[in-house]
């Protein structure tokens, strides 16, 4: 699986203690009203390792997946975690 338009907000790559993933942010210029896209790498204290800005999500999408997708597992947010503990792993219901 890819990060594409449809996940980029909850899904991720990760490897070892490294995080890659799409945040977005706007230009300091106040008559600029576009968005930016930030292609983020952190590692596990969340200081940033990499970050390339894009104008458009596709583009950013297209670089972490182009870098990342067949060396480092993709991370669904939204995906239960089975032995996380928690509502999931209630046997009192």
């Amino acid at each position: 699986m890819n990060i594409n338009q449809e996940n980029w907000t909850y899904s991720h790559y990760k490897a070892k203690e490294l995080k890659a993933f799409i945040s977005f942010g706007a230009s300091a210029d106040i008559l600029d009203d576009q968005f930016i896209y930030y292609a983020t790498v952190t590692d596990s204290e969340h200081n940033d390792v990499l970050q390339e800005e894009f104008s458009s999500i596709d583009d950013a999408c297209g670089f972490l997946n182009k870098k990342y997708s067949n060396l480092w597992d993709f991370i669904d947010a939204r995906a239960s975690k089975k032995d996380a503990g928690g509502c999931s792993s209630c046997t009192a219901h």
